[in-house]
């Protein structure tokens, strides 16, 4: 049988606590940010009129809604 002190064994406690939680806070930014870029993924800005909006067609070049001008799909940021 391991012997430890109180000291010990409350210390034991603490970092296996501490590493739990540490563990979830990265597994739920993980899926944050997984969620964040997956929403992003059809968002297309553009370039002339600055409206941004979802296209999910296999278009290379997706026309505006707004102006109708041809755009180019490049990755948008998170806010």
């Amino acid at each position: 049988m391991i012997r430890l002190e109180l000291a010990g064994l409350i210390v034991v406690y603490l970092l296996v606590f501490l590493a739990a939680i540490f563990v979830v806070w990265i597994s739920y930014e993980m899926v944050r940010r997984f969620r964040d870029t997956h929403a992003l993924r059809y968002r297309v800005k553009c370039a002339i009129c600055g409206m941004e909006y979802e296209d999910r067609t296999t278009a290379l070049l997706p026309r505006c809604p707004s102006c109708g001008s041809f755009n180019e799909r490049n990755k948008l940021k998170g806010y």
